[in-house]
């Protein structure tokens, strides 16, 4: 039977939560030098005739992908802070039922998820990395310290293992 209890933040995970939150300004960066990158190419191929047409299209498709990185860092942002004004986290004792990689692009992600189907429970998978993935067990009893609204794991400890995300 799962155990949930709620408790408040401890000053040193108000302190990650709030890195977590991060400015934007490198998200829209990153996504402006990724997708001149793959868009470029196209405009320095493309004949002079069609130079100005070529241009609006990387330009747009540029501006595109960085306002829609944008705003999905700062969505994540915007969970984060309401984790910090909520000043609360969620402590599940739990079983694992099965612990998971999905590999999108070549690049895995690991996962959690719990055995216990009550309905009091906010989440049936966490995120979690490779370190917790290769110390942990299918069926071995957990317990989970998470933030309601961004779901972030902020500690994960079993019997023989105990992590800090």
């Amino acid at each position: 039977m799962p155990i949930l209890t709620t408790a408040p933040l401890e000053p040193d995970e108000r302190a990650r939560l709030r890195g977590m939150k991060g400015g934007g300004r490198l998200v829209v960066v990153v996504a402006l030098v990724f997708a001149a990158v793959v868009v470029g190419p196209v405009f320095l191929t493309e004949r002079r005739v069609f130079s100005l047409l070529a241009f609006q299209w990387v330009a747009g498709t540029i501006v595109t992908t960085s306002l829609g990185v944008y705003l999905i860092g700062k969505w994540y942002a915007h969970k984060v802070s309401l984790d910090l004004k909520a000043n609360r986290k969620f402590v599940l004792d739990t079983t694992i039922a099965r612990l998971d990689v999905q590999t999108v692009g070549g690049v895995p992600s690991y996962y959690l998820l719990i055995a216990d189907h009550d309905r009091d429970i906010p989440r049936r998978r966490f995120d979690i990395n490779k370190d917790a993935f290769d110390n942990l067990r299918d069926g071995e009893r957990v317990r989970i310290a998470f933030v309601p609204n961004s779901g972030r794991v902020l500690e994960i400890a079993s019997a023989t293992y105990r992590h800090l995300m």
